[in-house]
């Protein structure tokens, strides 16, 4: 735990950093998330964190929701918005920010696939400044 905590907190970067937690069903990834996640540093040190749980069977659309109401920066408008405006509400909603994804309980890595582009033109724009 102390190694993910030290990773996330170090030197701020404007480099997209990934960590991942894998194992077994039943290991306590989402444990050790949770308590990750909810710890009174980690909520100091994010200005915006966010928390989804992503099913089996997903669609990218709920993914993107998930997160924007996890933020709580979710209208009754955006629920009817596709997934590419979705895509730029995120990208708008933590531009410029320090933030804190979980995608807790993803099955597949085509799930980040299809929402990392709402990151990466985050980094990209970042390093061009």
């Amino acid at each position: 735990m102390l190694q993910i905590k030290d990773r996330l907190t170090g030197e701020p970067s404007y480099k997209l950093d990934l960590v991942s937690v894998v194992g077994m069903g039943g290991s306590g990834k989402t444990t050790l998330a949770r308590s990750i996640y909810d710890d009174a540093f980690i909520v100091y040190r994010f200005y915006t964190r966010a928390w989804v749980t992503i099913s089996q069977k997903y669609h990218v659309c709920e993914i993107l929701l998930g997160l924007l109401m996890s933020m709580k920066n979710l209208t009754g408008k955006q629920c009817e918005d596709s997934s590419e405006e979705l895509a730029e509400y995120l990208y708008k909603s933590l531009k410029g920010s320090r933030y804190l994804i979980v995608l807790d309980d993803m099955w597949d890595i085509e799930v980040w696939h299809e929402i990392n582009y709402c990151f990466q033109m985050m980094a990209m724009e970042a390093e061009s400044s």
